[in-house]
């Protein structure tokens, strides 16, 4: 009996360990319409974010915006009466979801920023980074 409630237990550890490792990434080949658009809203994000801390304080030669200081720049101002409802959609709410389950991480020292814009949904952590230089890339954990 003891040795039948053990392979039990090592049976479902093995099919929970490959139904977590058989999980689809959203943003990858087989990438739905719907993934694909919340995909391009995450990278118009990742563009305003650069066009936002180029047209601050950085383009005048001082510090960047830091996370708390983006929602009161005059860019992300204008944001907000859009005639685009995805650019409305954006939140520079440092406590939420830049995009409905996509996080922001920033951080800004000396004359310098770096952002990731991370799909909190995605099983294989898709996410956008980019630079003071303004390049964006695309980024996934090694598997």
């Amino acid at each position: 009996m003891v040795k039948q409630v053990v392979a039990l237990g090592v049976l479902m550890i093995g099919v929970s360990a490959a139904s977590a490792s058989a999980q689809q990434c959203l943003h990858g080949a087989d990438e739905t319409p719907d993934q694909a658009a919340r995909r391009r809203e995450a990278l118009m994000a990742t563009r305003m974010l650069n066009t936002l801390q180029a047209g601050g304080a950085g383009s005048r030669g001082g510090d960047y915006l830091r996370q708390d200081e983006l929602a009161a720049a005059p860019y992300a101002l204008k944001m907000k009466q859009s005639t685009d409802a995805a650019t409305r959609r954006i939140s520079l709410d440092p406590l939420g979801d830049i995009l409905p389950g996509w996080k922001l991480t920033l951080d800004v020292s000396d004359k310098r920023y770096w952002f990731m814009i991370k799909d909190r949904t995605d099983p294989c952590g898709f996410a956008f980074f980019s630079t003071q230089d303004g390049l964006i890339y695309t980024a996934q954990p090694l598997r």
